[in-house]
C-alpha cells in the first residue's frame, strides 16, 4: 500500500491556499501604498529641512544646486530623469528650476523650487502639485497639505500661494 495524499486532499489544500491568498494580497498592496506615502512625507520633510539649513548656512540661494541643498532623490522632469550635480535650484516668478519628488510610478508628484529673498518677500520654497492616484493620497496627507497649502505674505504685493517661507514667520498654514 502506497502512502500519500489523495486528489481530494490536494484540492482542499489548494482551495484553502487560494482563500488565504485572496485575503492577504489586498492587505499587502495596501501596506506597500502606505509605505510609499510615508516615504514621500519623510522625503518632503527632509527636503524642506535641508533647504532651510542651506539657507541659514549660506544666507542665499544664489547659484545653489540641488545636489548642494539636499540628498533627497529628485527628478528634473516628468519623464523621471535624475537630477545631476549641476542642476540649478533657484527659481523666480519668470523662470523656475523645478525638481520633482517621485512617488510610486509618478515622476512629478510634487514639484519644488527655491526662490531667493527679495526686498518684499522672504526666501521661500514653491510647490506644484502633480497627479495620479498615489500622488493624490500623498497630497491629501496632513503634513504634505500643510506645506503645499501654505501661503507667503510679502510686505507688499499679492500673497504667494503654494509656497513656504524659509527663515521667516511670514507663512500662513491652513487650519484644518
Amino acid at each position: 500500500m502506497k502512502k500519500g495524499f489523495t486528489m481530494i486532499e490536494l484540492i482542499f489544500v489548494i482551495v484553502i491556499l487560494g482563500i488565504l491568498a485572496s485575503v492577504a494580497i489586498p492587505r499587502l498592496a495596501g501596506t506597500r501604498e502606505d509605505a510609499e506615502i510615508s516615504a514621500a512625507v519623510a522625503n518632503l520633510r527632509t527636503l524642506v529641512g535641508d533647504a532651510a539649513s542651506y539657507y541659514v548656512l549660506k544666507g542665499t540661494f544664489t547659484d545653489a544646486k540641488w545636489a548642494e541643498i539636499t540628498s533627497v532623490p529628485l527628478k528634473k522632469d516628468t519623464a523621471g530623469t535624475a537630477i545631476d550635480a549641476t542642476a540649478p535650484a533657484v527659481g523666480t516668478d519668470a523662470t523656475t528650476a523645478t525638481a520633482y519628488l517621485k512617488v510610486g510610478d509618478t515622476n512629478n508628484c510634487i514639484g519644488v523650487n527655491v526662490v531667493n529673498k527679495t526686498a518684499n518677500a522672504p526666501a521661500y520654497i514653491k510647490f506644484t502639485e502633480g497627479s495620479g492616484d498615489l500622488c493624490t493620497k500623498v497630497l491629501d496627507s496632513k503634513p504634505v497639505a500643510a506645506y503645499i497649502n501654505s501661503v507667503v505674505k510679502p510686505s507688499t504685493g499679492a500673497a504667494i500661494q503654494n509656497a513656504m517661507a524659509i527663515g521667516s514667520n511670514t507663512s500662513i498654514y491652513p487650519t484644518n
